[in-house]
């Protein structure tokens, strides 16, 4: 406790921080002890650094599903250039095991796209069983398209390139 020597008379007009330092001391032994066991539980073992192989993609169910429209009328899913069935097919295998709340589609149309096809789109998707179709940012040139080698690369490789995407 602290005292005031002097002839004053009246109370003291200074915080009295003794019980503070007391709180802040027993606080910093108890982080001092808790602090290495909580670093021994966070170890974990990591996999070695393979730098030949990479990493494994994703699951597929996890993975979001974007709807590209091109201006000439072509279609694709996730840059993989499709037609109108096997769109509707792939939407409806991709979309089977997820969780309503995870059904979500997204449409990337370009600005000079058919807006009837952009509605036919969004229906069949909505029919192949997604719960809620949203909308890619529009850009001035449209949504991206992949080169046959970057559709090869991103199919994990080998085997002859695909046809580019057209009408």
């Amino acid at each position: 406790m602290g005292a005031k020597v002097g002839a004053s008379k009246g109370g003291m007009d200074e915080i009295n921080v003794t019980p503070l330092i007391d709180v802040v001391l027993v606080l910093l032994i108890i982080f001092m002890v808790l602090t290495p066991i909580t670093m021994q539980k966070m170890a974990t073992e990591l996999p070695p650094e393979d730098e030949d192989q990479p990493p494994p993609p994703p699951p597929q169910q996890d993975e979001q599903l974007m709807v590209a429209i091109y201006d000439d009328a072509s279609l694709a899913l996730n840059l993989v250039p499709v037609d109108e069935a096997r769109l509707a097919e792939e939407l409806k295998k991709r979309l089977k095991g997820r969780a309503s709340s995870k059904r979500n589609v997204f449409v990337d149309a370009h600005p000079d796209a058919a807006y009837d096809q952009v509605v036919h789109v969004i229906d069949l998707a909505r029919d192949c069983g997604a719960e809620r179709v949203g909308f890619a940012d529009m850009k001035d040139e449209g949504p991206t398209r992949v080169t046959p080698e970057q559709l090869l690369i991103m199919q994990g490789g080998g085997g002859a390139a695909p046809p580019p995407p057209g009408p």
